[in-house]
């Protein structure tokens, strides 16, 4: 099971709850003027390749979608991915619990999180804990952490359903 961090660029340069919902609501929507956007376009290949020059030891792949592109972190046991849009990056990870290795891949998460917020504005949305952040927010990390701690024991204890699409995308 995927846990995954939604980064944005509002062009307010503020992210609020009604941009979130707008882009629930309009985002996978071609036909939206961009006036109506509430957070800017990007460059997907131009955005990968300055996260490269940050970890050159990520590892590019074409996304799923036009110029998108997923960068997988190099220790696939780590389970770390950023997938890079046209209108931002989703950070995915492994749930996981009850270990310093969680600690370890929300602190390399936290990393790319920081990096993006200083060098272009980004801010962060935590659907699972439904929490808007900017990159100085330490607190919203050790939040995803307790969760983790909190959830992993009762979603190991449920049984697996049929249809579960759990990666998040």
């Amino acid at each position: 099971m995927m846990y995954e961090i939604h980064l944005y660029v509002p062009k307010t340069g503020r992210l609020t709850p009604a941009m979130i919902d707008w882009l629930y609501a309009h985002g996978q929507d071609p036909h939206q003027p961009e006036r109506f956007w509430p957070v800017r376009r990007l460059r997907p290949l131009v955005l990968a390749r300055h996260m490269l020059r940050l970890d050159p030891t990520l590892i590019a792949a074409r996304g799923a979608v036009g110029d998108d592109v997923e960068l997988h972190y190099p220790d696939p046991d780590m389970g770390i991915v950023l997938y890079v849009h046209d209108r931002g990056v989703i950070v995915f990870f492994p749930f996981m619990a009850y270990s310093v290795y969680s600690r370890v891949v929300l602190g390399i998460c936290n990393v790319y999180i920081r990096h993006l917020y200083l060098a272009a504005g980004f801010w962060s949305y935590d659907p699972q804990l439904n929490t808007l952040a900017h990159a100085g927010d330490y607190r919203s990390m050790e939040e995803t952490a307790v969760l983790m701690d909190m959830l992993m024991p009762r979603l190991l204890a449920q049984p697996n359903q049929k249809g579960d699409s759990s990666n998040g995308r």
